[in-house]
């Protein structure tokens, strides 16, 4: 949906109905509520899902299934489009183990570090902070154990900060089977040191080798490379007739590991047939459907939509995150989300009413036992201000080739989708003031609108408490990305006092184009993120960058007389002063930076371009 470009810009408009009308509205909803069409619908669309096999993003496979989101949703009567996006995705390409001379099978989890490591190894068990009390890992190989309440990100971060040289993870699934996925989010820099994966058996076996030579090296190796992706978020828009201005989204990411029934086939056969439900019916809220692309390499598409809509997120008044919807018999749920009163009323009712039991968590207590972030797409909502809930239901086949439509059960499936629609029901007669609770700080983010590229950049962040009080001493990460999500420089922010807090982009940070900035304050109280988009023009290199090429040469014209020019691989070769010639050929596929510094009229500028190949 844009909000910006002018397209569906109709959903907004003012519609006022009668008291009569609106009742009749709620009435016909009600009669449809309990359609038992809608278990077949999800279940049927999981399935279909499943069968396309893995769905990352850019993929024939994804192709596939946003255009049967793309499909459902206009068969439901909404307004379809897609919002495309670049993202790095990361292309192993191979991962190998040894330990006392024997190989033992891995895999390297996405966005970790490349490289090779050989050193002695340290078992922290879980990797919690409390779990390295009397242990140096530092310069070692540290072994942790898949932890469903810990975040993997989290047990990385917890390695890096304390000089680990690597991550080696031992997975919890049965049958041996290695479970993937990513630990550092695609838009932000790689990880600094390798993480990779080992299926459950094979980590103890590591670990009796090591009880019987504790002293034993193990030696660790990754090739891997970052190349670009065209993602896309499957967006289906419905005007509502009572509050068209406010604007409840209804989410779930189709991108998966592996076939990914579980993980999430179960929320994409939710939304359909909440899509189907809604068919004919009258909503008192404008209903956004959205099919987010890249969740699994950091939540990426459910950012970009925020971010894309920062101006307007104060017209949206819930989240609905379809998160792993359903799973094996009997599997243990959770749900969890803000704390606006009468939407954990309305959420509570329709979980009764259908039969749905889940534990109930704030999303500050999975914050802090899952290590600082809300592992699903809730959490650029939620960060913004949004109220809303995520659902998840448990698995130890998660990310692993096992993850099949056989082991979802088809009633909980049914019964999760009943209670997910009669929940957005439900929210359709509560007035939007009754949504407006805000759990996290507001953030402002200011920077130029306009800019040359490559120039130094001031930023600035105002820091608000839910009351409008300034939050003092709050740590503000602050994140430049280009090309939509590719990082090219983060800081953290100085703090100025009164709750304004100032980071400077240092010059030579950025290329033309659009700079899109990310200022995130983390405490463990709260997350809170604000954005701003910065577009770069002029600069040294007279030619637009590409989104992403198959060649490895680059001829640059340069405004000016070149001073300095360094490439991150490769070679760069200066011609007359006034053209570059690149040759990034030694980089293979993996990105290479180019740094300029030139002499225009009397002043120095430095600019900075990154070469992309683009994903196969």
């Amino acid at each position: 949906m844009s909000w910006k470009g002018g397209a569906h810009l109709d959903v907004l408009q003012d519609m006022n109905l009668t008291t009569i009308g609106r009742c009749a509205a709620l009435a016909a909803a009600l009669a449809l509520s309990a359609a038992p069409a809608q278990a077949d619908v999800a279940y049927e669309e999981m399935r279909a899902c499943a069968q396309l096999g893995a769905k990352p993003p850019g993929s024939a496979a994804g192709h596939e299934q946003a255009r049967r989101l793309e499909r459902g949703f206009h068969a439901a009567g909404f307004t379809t489009a897609r919002e495309r996006f670049h993202v790095p995705l990361f292309q192993e390409e191979r991962t190998q183990l040894t330990v006392a001379g024997a190989s033992v099978p891995a895999e390297s989890f996405a966005y970790g570090g490349t490289g090779r490591v050989r050193a002695g190894i340290v078992d922290v068990g879980v990797g919690r902070s409390a779990d390295y009390a009397g242990k140096d890992v530092t310069g070692k190989i540290v072994l942790v154990d898949r932890d469903e309440a810990f975040h993997r990100t989290s047990q990385l971060a917890q390695v890096i900060a304390r000089g680990g040289a690597a991550m080696l993870y031992v997975s919890g699934s049965p049958d041996n089977l290695i479970q993937e996925g990513t630990v550092r989010f695609a838009q932000l820099p790689p990880a600094p040191v390798p993480a990779v994966s080992v299926g459950a058996q094979d980590g103890a076996a590591l670990r009796a080798t090591l009880a019987a030579n504790p002293g034993a090296e193990v030696a660790l190796e990754v090739e891997a490379s970052r190349e670009d992706a065209v993602a896309a978020n499957v967006i289906g828009v419905r005007r509502g007739t009572t509050h068209p201005g406010k604007v409840i989204v209804v989410g779930a990411h189709y991108d998966s590991w592996h076939a990914g029934a579980i993980d999430n086939c179960t929320g994409v056969g939710s939304l359909l047939s909440i899509a189907d439900a809604v068919r004919g019916v009258p909503l008192a809220y404008t209903v956004v459907l959205a099919g987010w692309d890249a969740e699994e390499v950091g939540l990426t598409g459910s950012y970009d939509w925020v971010a894309r809509h920062a101006d307007r997120l104060g017209d949206v008044v819930a989240n609905i995150n379809l998160e792993m919807t359903a799973a094996e018999t009997g599997a243990p749920a959770l749900r969890f989300g803000t704390s606006a009163p009468k939407l954990t009323q309305v959420v509570q009712q329709a979980a009764a009413a259908n039969g749905y039991v889940a534990t109930d968590l704030p999303a500050t207590v999975v914050r802090q036992i899952s290590g600082g972030i809300l592992p699903t797409d809730i959490q650029p909502f939620y960060s913004a201000g949004v109220q809303g809930f995520s659902t998840f239901t448990s698995t130890p086949f998660y990310h692993t080739p096992q993850d099949v439509p056989e082991r979802v059960d088809a009633a909980s499936l049914s019964r999760a989708s009943a209670y997910l629609w009669d929940a957005l029901l439900g929210l359709q007669s509560v007035a939007p003031e009754e949504l407006a609770v805000r759990d996290v700080p507001s953030v402002t983010v200011r920077a130029p609108e306009r800019a040359e590229a490559g120039a130094e950049l001031a930023v600035e962040v105002e820091l608000r408490s839910p009351t409008g009080a300034p939050v003092l001493g709050a740590p503000v990460r602050v994140l430049v990305d280009q090309n939509d999500h590719w990082a090219r420089h983060e800081g953290v922010a100085t703090e100025l006092g009164g709750g304004r807090y100032r980071f400077v982009v240092p010059a030579g940070a950025t290329d033309a184009g659009e700079a899109r900035i990310t200022a995130t304050a983390d405490t463990p109280a709260f997350i809170a993120e604000g954005y701003a988009a910065v577009e770069l023009g002029g600069g040294v290199l007279l030619r637009r960058p590409d989104a992403c090429d198959g060649a490895r040469w680059f001829v640059e014209p340069v405004r000016g007389h070149v001073v300095e020019a360094t490439v991150s691989a490769g070679k760069v070769r200066v011609v007359a002063g006034r053209l570059l010639l690149v040759d990034a050929r030694a980089a293979g596929r993996d990105p290479v930076v180019l740094r300029v510094r030139a002499r225009v009229g009397g002043r120095e500028l430095v600019q900075s371009r990154e070469y992309r190949v683009c994903a196969r």
